[in-house]
Formats: C-alpha cells, sequence, structure tokens
C-alpha cells in the first residue's frame, strides 16, 4: 500500500460520525473457533457470512469452563459450529480405527459442551462441516472415521481439491425438509472437505440431503427449526456471492432474531406455569436445584425412568419466571379416616416443597400474590405458587382452607379423575348433579379465603354451577378446546365462553391427548388451542398450564427449559409482545388480582 493511500484517524472517525442513528439490535451470532499454535482462528467467511445476512459475528473463545461458556451463551442469540479437524471416536463410544487427519480433544470437548448448554437454552444452532458431525455426536449419533475405509460404497471424491468456493458434486434435497423451504431446489450444487461421515443419526434428527452415493448431507432436529447442520462448507460459497448459500444464513440469522425477540420478551414480562406436579416426586429424596434427577414412574404396573422436567436451572434456561407447583391427590375412598389420611398427605406435601424452597433461598421464593411474584423477578429469583389438585385433600372439615391458605395455597382444583363429596368429576357417572350442598359451602369459603377455584377435571354441570355460584372469576389451570380435540377433559365453547364471560382464564395443557385427536400432538398444536380460544372469546382469558411432571410435556416443549420456543413460536405468528404478556401470565394474574381484591 501507498503511504499516500493510508487512512489517517480523522477518516476513521469521521465515518463513525456520518453513521446514521440506529435504534434496531441486530442478532448476535456466536462463531465456534478453533485454535492453532496458541492462538484462537477461524476462517474469514464465516465472519463474513454472518454479516451479509444482517447478524453481528462473536467468537466464542475455546474453553471448557461451563461458567464461563453459559455467560457467553447468555448473550448470543445463535451459535455457529464451525468445521475442522476430526473428532475422537471415544465421544461415541469407539476407537480409532484409522489415522485420523487432526484430532484436539480440547476442541471436542469444547464443542461438545458448547453444543449440548446452547441446546439446553434453546439457542438456535447451525453446524457446519465438524460441526455438523458434532451435532450428531451430541445428541447420541456417530460418525464413519473414515468415509474410504468404513463406507465401501462411496464414489465420490468428498475431500475435494478445488478452490473452497467451487462445487464439485450435487446434493438431494427432500421436499418436506425446511432446507427445501429456503431454496426452493431438490438438487444443489455443493462443495465437499470431509473424509469423515454421519454414520447413524441421533435420535433428535433426520436427514434431509444426500449425495449421490448415500452420505448425509443435511440433517434437522424433528422438534422444531433452529437445530439443523450441513456437510458442505456454505460460508465459502456463500462469500462468493452464492445466493442459495447466502439464503441459509440469512435463514438462520432470522431464527436467531426471532430467539433474540422472544428473550427480550421474556426480561419484560412476568411468565407463569399454572400447573406442574413436580411435587409429586420430592419422596424420591430430589432437589429442584439440580438441573437433572432421574424419577422412577410406575404406571398401570409398568416402571420407567424419566429427568424431571420442572428443576431450577430449567426454568432460569427457559425463562420462565413462576410456575404453581401442586399438591396432587388420587382419589381415595371418602369414609372419615380416608379423607383425613389425604389432608394429612396434602399438608406434608406441601411442607416438603416449603423445604424445598427453603433450601434454595438464593435462587426461588414462595409467592402467594401477584406482587410477590413481581418482587422475586427484581430480585432474580423464580417464585413457586402452590395450589391443590382435588379438594379430596381438604378432608371433610370445611376449616382446615384455612389452615392451607397458610400454607400459601393459591388455588384448587375441585376434584380429580373421579367424583369427591364436592362435586362430580369428568370421569365417571354424575353423583351431585353438579356440585354437592358440601361443595357449594366450600366454594363460598375460597372465595372468602381469596382462593382461586379451578374447574379442571369438573363435569360440565359441575363448571357451570361453579362459575355461577362464584363471586369471582374461575380458572382452568390445564385444559384445553373440544372442538378442537374430542376430549373429556376439554372444555366444550359454551364452557370457554361462560368462564370468559366472568372474566376467567383457561390455560391450556401441553398434554399429547388433549391436543390432537392423533398421536404426536407438538407446538402446533399447542398453537391451534390457543388461537381457537383467542378467536373465540378474545387475548384476555387464555394461558398455559403445562402439567409438566404429571403427564404433560409435547416434542419442542417438554421442560421448563423449553417453555420460550412457545414464545418463539407465538412471535412467528405475528402475535405482539402485549399478547405474549396476557398468554404467559397477565391474565392469570388479573383473575388472582380480582380474586384477592388487589
Amino acid at each position: 500500500m501507498q503511504e499516500d493511500n493510508l487512512p489517517t484517524l480523522a477518516d476513521l472517525y469521521a465515518k463513525i460520525d456520518a453513521s446514521k442513528i440506529n435504534r434496531q439490535q441486530i442478532p448476535c451470532i456466536g462463531i465456534s473457533v478453533n485454535v492453532k499454535e496458541n492462538l484462537h482462528c477461524i476462517a474469514d467467511a464465516y465472519v463474513e457470512s454472518v454479516i451479509k445476512a444482517g447478524g453481528a459475528p462473536i467468537l466464542i473463545p475455546m474453553q471448557d469452563d461451563v461458567n464461563t461458556l453459559a455467560s457467553l451463551l447468555n448473550k448470543i442469540d445463535g451459535l455457529i459450529m464451525s468445521g475442522g479437524g476430526d473428532l475422537h471416536p471415544s465421544f461415541f463410544g469407539e476407537k480409532i480405527v484409522s489415522s485420523p487427519e487432526s484430532i484436539n480433544l480440547q476442541r471436542d470437548k469444547y464443542d461438545l459442551i458448547l453444543i449440548k448448554m446452547a441446546a439446553d437454552r434453546q439457542i438456535p444452532i447451525f453446524g457446519i462441516c465438524r460441526g455438523f458431525q458434532a451435532l450428531n455426536i451430541a445428541f447420541g449419533g456417530n460418525i464413519y472415521q473414515d468415509i474410504p475405509s468404513q463406507y465401501p460404497r462411496h464414489f465420490e471424491e468428498h475431500n475435494q481439491t478445488y478452490p473452497r468456493e467451487i462445487a464439485t458434486q450435487t446434493v438431494k434435497i427432500s421436499q418436506d425438509s425446511f432446507l427445501f423451504s429456503i431454496l426452493q431446489k431438490e438438487k444443489l450444487p455443493v462443495n465437499s472437505f470431509h473424509h469423515q461421515a454421519i454414520k447413524d443419526l441421533a435420535p433428535e434428527f433426520r436427514a434431509t440431503s444426500w449425495t449421490e452415493d448415500g452420505i448425509i448431507e443435511a440433517l434437522e432436529s424433528k422438534n422444531h427449526h433452529r437445530i439443523w447442520g450441513v456437510q458442505w462448507h456454505p460460508e465459502s460459497m456463500a462469500t462468493a456471492e452464492n445466493e442459495d448459500m447466502l439464503k441459509l444464513f440469512k435463514y438462520f440469522v432470522n431464527e436467531a432474531n426471532l430467539f433474540k425477540q422472544a428473550k427480550e420478551i421474556h426480561r419484560k414480562i412476568i411468565s407463569i406455569d399454572s400447573h406442574c406436579d413436580t411435587p409429586m416426586f420430592f419422596e424420591q429424596n430430589i432437589n429442584i436445584r439440580d438441573r437433572n434427577t432421574d424419577l422412577k414412574i410406575e404406571f398401570e404396573g409398568k416402571t420407567s425412568f424419566e429427568k424431571l422436567r420442572y428443576t431450577l436451572p430449567k426454568m432460569y434456561e427457559g425463562m420462565i419466571d413462576a410456575v404453581f407447583m401442586i399438591a396432587y391427590l388420587h382419589q381415595g375412598e371418602r369414609d372419615d379416616i380416608s379423607t383425613q389420611e389425604a389432608f394429612e398427605k396434602t399438608v406434608k406435601i406441601l411442607t416438603q416443597l416449603h423445604q424445598q424452597i427453603e433450601e434454595n433461598t438464593e435462587y426461588v421464593g414462595l409467592a402467594c400474590s401477584s406482587k410477590d411474584v413481581l418482587r422475586l423477578k427484581d430480585e432474580g429469583k423464580k417464585a413457586i405458587l402452590t395450589g391443590i389438585e382435588n379438594a379430596y385433600g381438604i378432608g371433610k372439615d370445611i376449616k382446615n382452607l384455612s389452615f392451607l391458605k397458610e400454607m400459601g395455597v393459591s388455588y384448587i382444583t375441585l376434584c380429580h379423575n373421579g367424583n369427591n363429596d364436592i362435586c362430580d368429576s369428568v370421569s365417571g357417572e354424575p353423583e351431585h348433579n353438579g356440585l354437592s350442598n358440601f361443595g357449594r359451602e366450600l366454594i363460598k369459603e375460597m372465595n372468602r379465603l381469596e382462593i382461586m377455584v379451578d374447574i379442571s377435571h369438573t363435569s360440565e354441570k359441575t363448571s357451570f354451577d361453579t362459575i355461577e355460584l362464584s363471586k369471582y372469576p374461575v380458572i382452568a389451570s390445564h385444559s384445553s378446546v373440544k372442538s378442537l380435540c374430542n376430549h373429556r377433559r376439554n372444555l366444550s365453547d359454551n364452557l370457554i365462553r361462560a368462564i370468559a364471560n366472568k372474566n376467567g382464564v383457561v390455560q391450556i395443557c401441553l398434554y399429547d391427548a388433549f391436543l390432537s385427536k392423533e398421536p404426536g400432538a407438538n407446538i402446533t398444536d399447542a398453537l391451534k388451542h390457543i388461537d381457537y380460544i383467542v378467536q373465540l372469546v378474545g387475548i384476555d382469558y387464555v394461558g398455559i398450564g403445562s402439567d409438566m411432571d404429571g403427564g404433560g410435556g409435547i416434542p419442542g416443549i417438554n421442560s421448563a427449559n423449553e417453555i420460550i420456543n412457545l414464545t418463539v413460536e407465538l412471535l412467528r405468528k405475528r402475535y405482539s409482545s402485549s399478547d405474549i404478556q396476557k398468554i404467559w401470565g397477565g391474565n392469570l394474574m388479573r383473575v388472582m388480582d380480582q380474586v384477592q381484591n388487589k
């Protein structure tokens, strides 16, 4: 460069001074790096492709300290797992079968931890070449360590000698993939720089593109559109003005932007899940401070093991502020001894819940009002509210209600699957023709004590009786729409209208059988139930009660850390931030405030 062409300091500052006001905050895209000769590095093409697509690239330094990585991940909106050398086969349970081109165990650990932590936070992830293979390994899949020796059917050159911007092979794209929806092409010319390849897909993924000789070239998550990858190097072609490759980065940056908006909304609003059954498992010596805990599930004579879905780390990852943890009572015998035992069990469960909160006061507090929830959020803590599922748990003495109110109970579900002394359940033949006389007295006392009345599980006649009798709005803490899924637990249009006319709220239950007549319900089905209520009675009468740890949870929203995915999809459907605020807690808090005369 000639000295007379060198920029001056004034030239650089003039460029800054000439810049226009821009209030738009573009999404930050983290990029995994390599280390060579003690230098963190990445090919320029990754950075340039992100910038061209409208993102702000941030290099994530290589290290496996989870606290450092957590802080960095909390600041980004998308993650690109970049290409590089071979992955060590120990991470998928094999020994080295051929001479690897290059292995860096430090980078392997960094990549796999980074993927897991980003996925736990629902951060969009785009895997490229090595990053594509690392995605598969991180979720439980494996790879061919060496295509020439382990995949004898290959006939294409998968490690080209031509420049990176040159396409040397053509891949086929599945028409039912979002890769096809982006490109609108069944065949795509790509480059190729790898001698390892995906062998067995992880259960999380489906393959969506292949070479002519059958090597998997693209994958995507079965649950949502935000974890995916390709075997080729699109960044090298995107910077060479290949529009198809640039579309991939634009799609990814757009997904990151939706996620960014969802995070910003959750920082501002109060988000409440109105029903989870986590306390059922407190006797298994769990602590909600631990992220993952194995639960022993015994159902219909079968034993299985699952992970606890509602824990404090998962609530922080999913940016959910508050949850109603419920004391669930199975409907038992109704004699004096059995009902007294039910009351004692209710008190025991609530006591265990209080102990869990007291052991973790650094992270969580007990909330009995919307004011408590707001205060705890301001303190950077999560809120746990309490309820009772099945008024069988109050026993036969209505005076027990005052004691339970003192323990912090905010709502009571009048029954469960079976009639009790209070009312008829949706399950079984009518016994009281709706509310019993004891049930009527109970509702009056709940009104007096400012405890919300929950009609999930009640018969339709009981529900209408309750709405008419209660001087305050009622809630359906975890119920869905019968017109969309004709299940006995769901609510008819007339009942939904009656709840809304009394200024109550219907909390959509994320339970497979309540969302769809066909097995395999997902986020799309949950959105249909939300949309239906909004169209039927308005945005002010719908919320979310997941029923997690009690059978609830669907692909994409299967635990508390995945809660934010619903917000992303609401944004995709053009729900406003004020609408989302109402769905995620505003409507429920309105009812709570009315009942508590706030």
